[in-house]
């Protein structure tokens, strides 16, 4: 299965624009021009880049990422190297993600927690068993020697108070026994 190049439509356009083309092909080609025998995209300050296909642009972001100089940055950052150094393709950004997003080393080596750390809020009450978290814990296995594979735990806000009982089955009837 060969995939078609997507520089195809635009070069053709750019060698014979007498032809007649669609619409998007004729608008989208006004950003390119040939230099030298390559497909370049003019840049919004006026750089030159050079147009890569599938092959090239895979080798450029395994380099620009993890190859001698890279330092494994993420996607965005990857996809803005790429760009500083002279290259465009159309799916850049969402390429430089993903890449970054699969390589083996930053999933082992980078950061655990990515998500922006917030303040704890406490569960204020203010007596005693004004407020209780219920849980349920299981299935459990293999079970216990009389047959619990479930354990239901309740714990009181203000003292801490944690009481907890195992049982077999997950019944309401079990859950109601429980806080009574």
């Amino acid at each position: 299965m060969t995939e078609e190049d997507w520089r195809l439509p635009i070069i053709n356009y750019l060698q014979y624009p007498i032809l007649p083309y669609e619409k998007r092909i004729r608008i989208t080609t006004l950003n390119y021009l040939m230099w030298n025998g390559d497909l370049v995209r003019k840049s919004k300050d006026e750089l030159l880049l050079r147009c890569m296909g599938k092959k090239e642009y895979m080798k450029v972001m395994g380099e620009v990422h993890e190859g001698i100089c890279g330092a494994h940055q993420g996607g965005r950052k990857t996809c803005w190297l790429i760009r500083r150094y002279g290259y465009f393709w159309p799916t850049m950004m969402k390429d430089c993600i993903e890449y970054s997003k699969g390589c083996e080393a930053c999933q082992r080596h980078g950061p655990i927690q990515q998500a922006p750390s917030i303040p704890m809020s406490p569960v204020v009450k203010p007596w005693l068993f004004r407020g209780w978290a219920t849980d349920l814990i299981g299935k459990i296995y293999p079970a216990s020697s009389k047959q619990h594979c479930f354990i239901i735990v309740a714990t009181d806000y203000f003292t801490k108070w944690v009481e907890a009982k195992p049982v077999k089955f997950t019944t309401s009837q079990e859950i109601i026994i429980f806080i009574k």
